[in-house]
């Protein structure tokens, strides 16, 4: 008896960084037997995420990091399932930005106050 070899689904994730750099790079959702886990790789960045039932939630929870650390408009677009290479056959997956929380947005309002020297 032997384990099942695991499934490597391979996604594009763009966006802006929390620089707001425009970003483009590869992560890596891999399944096996019935848990998923995703991985990202940015700079010095690496996002590991906990086993979940779902390729779906493991990339949902990818995303969700990203969100959390300021990246914004976030996308995914699925190029290998497996060994098999899709190209752009798949469609882009638009993930919303959340709402600003009101302490970022009394910091925005705070830092144009300060560029602009009000006090």
């Amino acid at each position: 008896m032997h384990s099942q070899s695991p499934l490597t689904n391979v996604y594009h994730i763009a966006g802006l960084d929390d620089r707001d750099r425009g970003f483009n790079r590869q992560a890596q959702v891999i399944g096996q037997g019935e848990v998923y886990r995703a991985s990202l790789r940015y700079e010095a960045l690496q996002i590991n995420v906990d086993v979940v039932p779902t390729e779906e939630e493991a990339l949902q929870r990818l995303i969700q990091v990203l969100q959390d650390r300021g990246y914004t408009q976030l996308r995914t677009q699925r190029i290998f399932q497996g060994e098999q290479y899709l190209g752009n056959q798949e469609l882009w997956v638009e993930y919303p930005d959340p709402e600003p929380t009101e302490v970022q947005r009394i910091s925005w309002f705070m830092r144009i106050r300060q560029f602009l020297g009000i006090r």
